[in-house]
């Protein structure tokens, strides 16, 4: 899914012990894409096993450190708190020089003011403490902004992960990073939908297009979302990809120059004339114009004769393409069998192939 940038570790294994959480939620992402992976933590032990992991695979722990090729989430609890266990977590990863994510989630009417201005306040202070504690720890450790800030159901006072007000808050915490120089972790794309329709479409945009006009360098929680970020639909996914890309075409903007400018195509075609035969459309119809691989654009009989499928159903077909073709490994095998050596909390029946497996029981 090609406007889809990083890996934000979507699932929590309620199966295994607390302490074997964080070295196979990382390694199953780094296991299986190319992408940067970001996920939260959840034991001290667990972060020091994933950063030895990681230096592993990066080579040594200075590549690591070039090169990152993870980073961990360490959320603050709003109002006007520092959280000891996430506290703690902070000031380790920033010893470590781990990239860290420092988002905090004010909840309009609930853990901040029902006024988004007041949110506001409440959003800088958390973030802006969680930021200093990093750096207190460690002058100069790579540090992240961020932003979970949302409003609650006042009907019921539960959470919402989708209205229009997150999408606001998010981006104008933005232009508070943007402020101080910090990058920015946001939040956008969830949809409160307990299914793939309409409301679940709007909501994913609209709060995507806001944070991004506005600035945000990492969206988390853009694609796959849905029931207040209860449940991740892979068909949301293939969804959300097209939406993306809709927002990052829509982000990049109109580019002006000569050449974009046309006068000369234009004179060439003259009064009454057409440019579809004209090169400059051959060279701009693909790069100025964005073609989601999803959506329909093809008249009704057109539409009808392909099965008259619903945007639901061709998603659903996508995702059982995708899920049908062989596993692909970013990380060599031979390696993963080192890792699972060298770390007996790696539950290896989902990172290494059969023959390896049998080979390891035999030994």
């Amino acid at each position: 899914l090609e406007n889809i940038h990083f890996m934000l570790l979507p699932t929590y294994p309620n199966e295994l012990p607390v302490n074997d959480i964080d070295i196979n939620r990382f390694l199953a992402g780094l296991c299986f894409t190319s992408k940067h992976v970001m996920g939260g933590v959840y034991t001290r032990d667990g972060i020091n096993d994933v950063i030895e992991m990681a230096e592993k695979i990066a080579g040594s722990p200075e590549a690591l450190r070039k090169r990152p090729i993870l980073s961990m989430i360490a959320c603050g609890i709003s109002p006007l708190r520092l959280d000891q266990k996430y506290g703690a977590f902070i000031i380790h990863l920033a010893r470590k020089s781990i990239p860290i994510a420092v988002p905090v989630e004010p909840l309009c009417g609930a853990t901040a003011p029902a006024s988004l201005a007041g949110t506001l306040v409440i959003q800088n202070c958390d973030g802006l403490i969680h930021i200093m504690l990093s750096q207190l720890a460690n002058p100069g450790a790579p540090v992240i902004y961020g932003s979970v800030a949302t409003s609650i159901n006042f009907q019921d006072m539960s959470y919402l992960g989708a209205p229009v007000e997150s999408g606001l808050l998010n981006a104008a915490t933005a232009q508070l990073a943007q402020f101080y120089g910090f990058p920015y972790y946001s939040t956008a794309g969830i949809s409160d939908s307990k299914t793939l329709d309409a409301q679940c479409g709007y909501e994913t945009a609209i709060n995507n297009l806001l944070v991004t006009l506005a600035g945000g360098d990492l969206i988390h929680d853009a694609a796959g979302l849905m029931e207040f970020a209860l449940t991740v639909s892979k068909e949301k996914l293939v969804i959300d990809n097209d939406i993306l890309g809709m927002v990052y075409r829509a982000y990049k903007g109109i580019k002006v120059n000569k050449d974009t400018l046309a006068l000369e195509t234009i004179r060439s075609a003259g009064p009454g004339g057409n440019f579809v035969a004209q090169r400059h459309t051959r060279n701009h119809m693909h790069k100025e114009h964005y073609h989601p691989p999803l959506s329909n654009r093809e008249k009704r009989e057109i539409w009808l004769q392909d099965g008259g499928k619903s945007i639901a159903e061709k998603a659903n077909e996508k995702v059982n393409e995708l899920i049908s073709q062989p596993s692909r490994f970013y990380i060599d095998q031979k390696l993963i069998g080192s890792l699972v050596q060298s770390f007996p909390k790696i539950r290896a029946e989902h990172f290494l192939g059969e023959n390896n497996i049998r080979e390891r029981k035999v030994k």
